[in-house]
């Protein structure tokens, strides 16, 4: 009995040896899949567990298993080295006469290099100008955070944004902006392109400088433009006041001028960057003393006149000989013939402006010499024909007559001129007939005289 139960487990056990070697092919699980970088050094293998059967080959592929290259390798562990590319490898196992069975697929994968990309939305403002948005594009990887600089990049503050989209604020200073992007864990951060916000200081037109009062005529200057913030497009001026204006080509902080005659109005314009332009004004006063030396005026020989000047500012008559003060504005004269007076003012600022009067003086009645000879014969002696004080009767007129009684010279307001012509030739030698005419006072002098060209 003992013998059977022997042989009975012996054949048992034969056959389950015998199954177990014709067991179903089981290709297993790899192990050892990665994620790396194609500039870092690489290395490494995949090793094949819980297969059933023997390994045929590994096999790998770089499309996505679209193909497969057989790697010649028949053990459980599969190298690779300094791979380039994402690679992904199997492996084909067979157990007896079962068919074939392929393992799980493990990948080597390789990222593409982090790529900061370029960052766009930049720009110069003015400040105060308000919010703005940054945008990154072009980038491979993630974005991990962005990152601020106020002194152009000697440090940075870290903005807790992972997104390719930044809003900034309200600005008020130069500030750059870059965002640092991973792609994988495995590569070495890049960082992006910067963006540059410059933010232009508000515009100050400043302040003109200068002399703000100049004389007519006689000034010279410069005018200067202190405190401004922003650059200088151009000078203006105006001669009424500012209605309308004329530009000035000149991008300095000095405008000269030169011999105004009436008031002007100067104007720069300055801008800074972006922000508003802004205009400094200055006004230069020409001054002209108000003067006004009284109204012609005519008068008796040795008649005294009050002279009626008006003007602000201190007087000066001239020429001073016969007042009775050439400080005044009414001094008193009297004039021994027709004269001139000129009074200037000058004002708090030393500029001047003067203005004339005539005082014509006329006799009561005509009692000057007249001459009854003269000899016209270019000798520069007694060459015209002479009437005693004859300019102080304005109005005068002279008549001559020759011995027939045919009038041979006419002159109203005679001046002592005439040489013994008639239409443009020498009269003879001999006597002739005067009448003197005058108005002021009314009076008619009658004579003769005689030309006498040989003496």
């Amino acid at each position: 009995m003992n013998g059977l139960v022997k042989s009975y487990l012996l054949i048992l056990m034969v056959c389950f040896s015998v199954l177990k070697v014709q067991a179903q092919s089981v290709g297993g699980t790899i192990s050892g899949a990665v994620s790396l970088c194609p500039n870092a050094t690489n290395s490494g293998f995949l090793t094949l567990t819980g297969s059933v059967g023997t390994i045929q080959k590994w096999e790998s592929s770089t499309d996505g298993g679209a193909t497969w290259i057989n790697t010649g390798n028949t053990i459980v562990n599969q190298s690779y080295f300094n791979i380039t590319q994402t690679t992904c490898y199997r492996a084909i196992v067979k157990n007896g006469a079962f068919a074939p069975d392929t393992s799980s697929i493990a990948c080597i994968t390789i990222y593409a290099p982090s790529v900061g990309g370029t960052i766009s939305g930049g720009g110069t403002f003015c400040v105060g100008s308000g919010v703005g948005s940054l945008n990154l594009t072009g980038n491979t990887g993630s974005v991990l955070y962005w990152l601020y600089s106020t002194n152009g990049g000697v440090s940075w503050t870290t903005v807790a944004n992972t997104t390719t989209f930044l809003a900034y604020p309200n600005i008020t200073q130069n500030t750059i902006y870059r965002a640092v992007v991973q792609n994988g864990s495995s590569c070495p951060e890049d960082t992006s392109s910067i963006a540059s916000i410059v933010i232009d200081p508000l515009t100050n037109a400043g302040a003109i400088s200068g002399n703000d009062t100049v004389c007519y005529l006689v000034n010279a200057g410069s005018l200067n433009l202190s405190g401004n913030v922003g650059t200088i497009l151009n000078w203006l001026s105006s001669t009424n006041g500012g209605v309308s204006w004329t530009t000035v080509t000149n991008t300095t902080a000095s405008q000269s001028y030169n011999g105004l005659s009436q008031t002007n109005l100067f104007a720069a314009i300055v801008k800074s960057g972006t922000c508003n332009a802004d205009t400094a004004f200055f006004t230069v006063v020409v001054s002209v003393p108000f003067v006004n030396a009284g109204v012609d005026t005519t008068i008796m020989q040795g008649q005294t006149l009050t002279l009626k000047g008006v003007g602000t500012g201190k007087s000066l008559w001239a020429p001073s000989a016969g007042l009775s003060n050439d400080t005044v504005l009414g001094p008193t004269v009297t004039p021994a013939a027709t004269s001139t007076y000129v009074l200037t003012i000058t004002d708090a600022k030393g500029c001047t402006n003067r203005d004339t009067v005539l005082i014509t003086v006329t006799q009561s009645e005509f009692k000057g010499l007249v001459s009854n000879l003269f000899t016209p014969n270019g000798d520069g002696i007694n060459d015209t024909w002479h009437i005693e004080n004859i300019q102080v009767f304005p109005g005068n007129e002279v008549i001559v007559y020759n011995i027939y009684g045919n009038e041979v010279y006419q002159k109203k307001d005679y001046a002592n001129d005439w040489k013994g012509t008639y239409n443009g030739a020498d009269l003879p030698d001999g006597t002739y007939y005067y009448i003197l005419k005058f108005d002021k006072p009314a009076q008619v002098i009658k004579g003769s005289l005689d030309i006498l060209r040989s003496k």
